[in-house]
């Protein structure tokens, strides 16, 4: 695996320092709360893109990954208030931890130097909906993967007693993002080794729809 990266990091352009996994991870969260605030910085000048597009032209050193849902309505530049180069997106209905997701999460950190990886899911999640109205039937055609990312969401996360169905979908879909995220850390002794050496967190997250409040759960630890 060593040798892997470093043939890969050869072929990397990025430059400049990575910002410390804790103050990562504190970007992340002023940019939301800009995009709250309706009064993001970094995302509302575009006098600066031919600039920046030159900049980046040589190269990307993004601080954050973020495996993200292909939801259209979750734009991860304007949730956190960042501009091109600053976030490497991964995008897979139901934000789901597969192996080509995986392969571009290590990307994102061996490679590129990012130093958080922000598992984010959001509520009214069409993919985790289906995965709880199909109830353990198979979903037809490829929806099968799903189920498949989301073995055991359904049996570990149990309706509550009188919840409303759309409290419980917010419920799995929180779960969802933490048990991805868990799964990365699992899957990847690479990935696994920097959050152990303090080099990198692993967070789950849950975008609200209506708010645009990211709300950030507790980072996975390395077992």
């Amino acid at each position: 695996m060593n040798l892997v990266v470093a043939y890969l990091a050869a072929l990397s352009l990025s430059a400049g320092t990575p910002a410390p996994p804790q103050a990562a991870l504190n970007e992340l969260r002023e940019g939301n709360s800009h995009f709250v605030a309706g009064k993001r910085v970094r995302t509302s000048n575009p006098a600066d893109d031919a600039a920046l597009r030159r900049e980046l032209s040589a190269g990307q050193s993004p601080f954050a990954v973020i495996l993200g849902c292909s939801d259209s309505r979750v734009p991860e530049s304007f949730v956190f208030d960042q501009e091109p180069g600053r976030l490497f997106v991964v995008r897979e209905a139901g934000n789901t931890a597969d192996q080509q997701s995986l392969a571009s999460t290590e990307y994102g950190v061996l490679v590129l130097g990012a130093k958080v990886v922000l598992v984010l899911g959001h509520t009214s999640c069409g993919a985790v909906k289906a995965v709880k109205e199909a109830r353990g039937k198979p979903l037809p055609g490829t929806f099968w993967v799903f189920q498949a990312s989301m073995a055991g969401l359904l049996e570990t996360t149990p309706p509550l007693e009188k919840e409303p169905d759309s409290a419980y979908l917010t419920r799995l879909s929180a779960e969802n993002a933490r048990r991805q995220a868990q799964a990365i850390v699992d899957r990847s002794p690479a990935l696994r080794e920097k959050v152990a050496a303090g080099a990198l967190l692993v967070v789950p997250a849950l975008y609200d729809l209506a708010s645009g409040e990211v709300t950030f759960l507790d980072s996975i630890p390395a077992k």
